[in-house]
């Protein structure tokens, strides 16, 4: 659970301390500032003397906002009780940081875009989709405490929906109902949603199928849909199957996720 000095969301907060006592697994709270040397105005007339006084103020920031992040842990342990968590704080490039301890969790969970300071959480993003190897659980502020009693499943045949399946595993064992879709984009017909049934059939799963037509070929809205017409859904869904810049530059379906899910969105690059 990546948090800056005054934490996260209140739901990633609740979604985070629910899972770990769900699953009985330890949660990482990871606190991200920059180091005093990023908060350094570049200028090659700086004196040594000068230069040493900035970085000396810098880390006087650092202990300040460790001290908040700190805070912030203490109380949301407080009021977790039977959840077994640990305080992390790192220096450095939020991005970077953040892959780093991704790589070694089985999930981050994060904001969806339009939190306060999306500049750092854009960053954690970064971070935690593209460069860890690990999923991604996306929270908006008005997500339901209770989910994945039902499971939508975005399917497409590509390497990023076969991870997102993967990473959703402890989740398809717990759901109540799991429903595979495909959105039919008209230039071609899918036909390995059927494989993926049988395969998750043969996991001793009950899965549906079905295949759903986007209006003006909006294809994550017609999966924003389908997740919110179900009851307590999880949407599982490969991110970014395009190159990241076609994604920024013209608009994507993993972005229209993240900016207009009601529900947790769990995602795999």
């Amino acid at each position: 659970m990546p948090i800056n000095q005054q934490g996260t969301t209140e739901a990633c907060r609740k979604t985070a301390f629910g899972l770990a006592q769900r699953f009985g697994v330890r949660l990482e709270a990871l606190h991200l500032c920059a180091a005093p040397w990023q908060r350094m105005a570049y200028s090659t007339e700086l004196s040594p003397f000068y230069s040493q006084e900035l970085i000396d103020i810098g880390r006087e920031q650092v202990s300040l906002e460790q001290s908040e992040a700190r805070k912030w842990f203490d109380h949301a342990l407080q009021a977790h009780p039977r959840v077994s968590a640990d305080f992390v704080s790192l220096e450095g490039p939020t991005s970077q940081m953040v892959a780093s301890r991704s790589r070694v969790a089985d999930i981050s969970v994060v904001p969806t875009i339009g939190t306060q300071d999306e500049l750092f959480w854009g960053a954690v993003r970064d971070g935690a989709l593209f460069q860890s190897g690990r999923p991604m659980l996306a929270v908006p502020e008005r997500a339901p405490l209770h989910f994945g009693e039902t499971l939508v499943v975005a399917w497409k045949d590509g390497v990023e929906a076969v991870r997102a399946v993967t990473a959703a595993a402890p989740f398809l064992a717990t759901a109540k109902r799991i429903c595979l879709v495909t959105v039919d984009e008209g230039d071609h017909v899918d036909q390995t949603m059927t494989a993926m049934a049988d395969y998750l059939t043969e996991a001793g799963l009950k899965v549906g199928a079905s295949k759903i037509v986007p209006k003006a070929d909006d294809v994550g809205e017609a999966l924003l849909l389908e997740a919110a017409s179900k009851e307590g859904s999880l949407l599982v869904m490969g991110a970014y199957g395009h190159w990241r810049w076609r994604e920024w530059a013209f608009g994507g379906v993993t972005e229209h996720v993240l900016r207009n899910a009601t529900m947790p969105v769990l995602m795999a690059h």
